[in-house]
């Protein structure tokens, strides 16, 4: 049906580090990545820990996967004693990434690679080939001896053992290669052209390690009498748009091996909403200790808006009992005028809160700000004082400007101080996790 001779060709390199954040670790403490026995633990004050990251030989000892829980270790083991349990350092992960991220640069223009996860990207190399590589080798070839030196280059400079998934035809392709083959072969690399696609491609043998099918997903197209690779690429087109829109259509052309995306666009995604969400470190039943984190909560994604220049005219809020409860919880919003007034909005979230609070001891908590637009201007309420109004304003920016030179804890509300605060633990933390020294106190919370 394809006529792959007609489809666009370029050389591309996945790149996916191993055990990104176990190897880190590993690398810091002179322990071999890949023999090492290591998992990166984040527990944030909570006392059930989440494993984030194993070292590939944990995960074969211990038969733990990421992500898992502390009590899916085992409780006896007679090479547990060996166990490396560290706390998870964001900061010291960025900045193996950034010194990745510059090894690549010495292979390809930063137009040519498209860089979307701490630990994974790929890169364009049509350009780059005969540079590395001279002589009459095949494309295949020269793009197989490039990927190899971007391995070696990759763990001379960090340490780090990569994997890469090549194709001289497509992205979808070089990704399939990556996460179906190269992760299981010795050197570490596996190539797939339009050429493999019935071999290879058709052969996946779990639907769901299919790049874009999950286990609901699997399950529609198993309703349409679909229950593998193969069928999906032999099924009629026209019932997969009927039934699954967009994307059954998607689904088919990448079963057949048929991607058009080209890396160098760049899509620019309006934002429409920003929030902010938290496992609580224990069950909260204390209705002001509650509100006490829903107003800190408030007041860091109003301060995220400002920086950006928008308000909201959307508040919600999510609260998330303990399992004990009966109750699951809740999420409510509420339309209201546009402001990004630290102050107003924590009003309005406390108002849902009270509105629809049973009582029931809490451990999630999630806040968002929807229906974002430019602020262009102060947008008086007639029934309110003006120069209050303002004064209010004033206040926001003067605050968020100090954090900005100083950092958060220079200046906290009075009720950051209070039992049940979260605000001056959480700015210790990077992406939800310890940032590094000023969290865990550095290595000194490592334990075996």
């Amino acid at each position: 049906m394809f006529r792959y001779e007609l489809e666009p060709r370029h050389d591309f390199a996945f790149i996916d580090m191993k055990s990104f954040y176990a190897s880190c670790e590993c690398i810091d403490r002179g322990l071999d990545p890949l023999k090492a026995l290591l998992v990166v633990m984040s527990n944030t004050d909570n006392s059930k820990g989440l494993i984030l990251a194993s070292s590939p030989m944990a995960k074969k000892v211990f038969g733990i996967k990421n992500v898992s829980r502390s009590w899916d270790l085992p409780r006896h083991h007679p090479f547990l004693k060996d166990l490396h349990i560290v706390p998870p350092r964001m900061n010291y992960y960025i900045e193996m990434n950034m010194k990745i991220q510059s090894v690549i640069r010495q292979f390809a223009p930063d137009e040519d690679i498209l860089w979307y996860s701490i630990d994974e990207g790929v890169v364009d190399l049509t350009g780059s080939l005969n540079y590395f590589v001279a002589g009459n080798q095949s494309k295949a070839e020269k793009l197989d001896q490039v990927s190899r030196m971007i391995q070696r280059e990759i763990y001379f400079t960090t340490g780090i053992y990569s994997t890469v998934g090549m194709s001289n035809s497509n992205p979808l392709l070089a990704k399939l290669a990556l996460d179906n083959e190269a992760k299981l072969t010795k050197n570490m690399r596996a190539l797939w052209n339009y050429e493999h696609v019935e071999e290879k491609v058709w052969g996946i043998q779990n639907m769901t390690d299919f790049w874009g099918i999950g286990e609901r997903t699997k399950q529609n197209l198993e309703r349409l009498g679909i229950y593998s690779i193969r069928d999906l690429a032999n099924a009629s087109h026209e019932l997969l748009y009927q039934k699954m829109g967009v994307i059954g259509l998607q689904l088919f052309h990448h079963a057949n091996g048929i991607d058009r995306t080209d890396i160098h666009d760049v899509l620019e995604q309006k934002q429409t909403s920003l929030g902010n969400s938290q496992v609580l470190p224990k069950d909260y039943i204390f209705q002001t200790e509650i509100e006490v984190v829903i107003r800190e909560m408030g007041e860091q994604v109003a301060s995220r808006i400002r920086k950006k220049n928008l308000q909201t005219k959307l508040v919600h809020l999510y609260i998330g009992y303990s399992r004990d409860q009966a109750s699951r919880g809740f999420s409510r919003q509420r339309t209201i005028e546009g402001t990004n007034e630290t102050k107003t909005l924590q009003t309005h979230l406390i108002h849902l809160f009270r509105e629809f609070y049973d009582g029931s001891s809490v451990r999630n908590i999630g806040v968002t700000f929807g229906k974002l637009e430019e602020k262009k201007f102060l947008q008086l309420d007639l029934f309110q004082e003006p120069k209050e109004q303002m004064k209010l304003s004033q206040i926001d920016t003067v605050v968020d400007e100090i954090r900005r030179i100083y950092g958060f804890p220079v200046i906290v509300r009075a009720s950051s101080l209070l039992d049940g605060a979260r605000s001056i633990a959480r700015s210790k933390l990077v992406g939800g996790h310890n940032g590094g020294a000023g969290g865990l106190d550095g290595l000194g919370s490592e334990k075996k």
